[in-house]
């Protein structure tokens, strides 16, 4: 149990630190584009997106004619919207971060216990848990590309993100979670 906590607890905070360097960088703003006019543009979306959720333009409506002209002419979408706003760096969203990526690194701490007979040395653990991360980040970002209008830059984006998060990860839990008997 202890080594879930403090291996958990360890990956936890470097993957945290990770996280605000990297979506501080430059490198995610690089591929966002500007709206024209943010004011505007969000009267508009508050207008027609009355309540917060996500949304999808053109809309999943039942006449599917008009749906597929729509979305043929364009644009096409999917938005993500919070109308009510928040504070722009709420304390509350890093705590949740936190506790999201604990969550994130007890579960590949027991991967790892589960799969250490068979992965043996340090270095495979490590390669293991990368592998966990591009399968996720192959799955999620990569994926997102495919089934939804979410540009190729941005999904590259996660991917830099994520396989630099989950090797941070591997890094310090295979150090936590060995054979007692490897000596590594």
């Amino acid at each position: 149990m202890k080594r879930y906590v403090l291996g958990g607890l360890l990956a936890a905070i470097a993957m945290f630190v990770w996280g605000a360097v990297f979506w501080m960088s430059p490198v995610p703003t690089s591929v966002m584009q500007t709206a024209t006019d943010d004011v505007a543009l969000g009267q508009a979306l508050k207008a027609q997106m009355p309540a917060s959720g996500t949304y999808f333009v053109p809309g999943m409506q039942d006449d599917h004619e008009a749906m597929t002209r729509l979305h043929e002419a364009g644009p096409v979408a999917m938005i993500h919207i919070q109308v009510e706003g928040s504070p722009a760096m709420d304390p509350k969203v890093f705590i949740k971060g936190l506790i999201h990526l604990f969550g994130m690194a007890l579960l590949i701490g027991w991967l790892l216990e589960l799969s250490a007979n068979s992965l043996g040395s340090y270095g495979r653990r490590v390669g293991f848990v990368v592998l966990l991360g591009v399968t996720a980040s192959f799955t999620y970002d990569l994926g997102s590309t495919i089934w939804w209008p979410v540009a190729m830059p941005w999904a590259l984006v996660g991917v830099l993100y994520s396989v630099v998060n989950w090797t941070i990860a591997g890094l310090i839990l295979a150090a936590f979670f060995k054979l007692e008997a490897t000596g590594d």
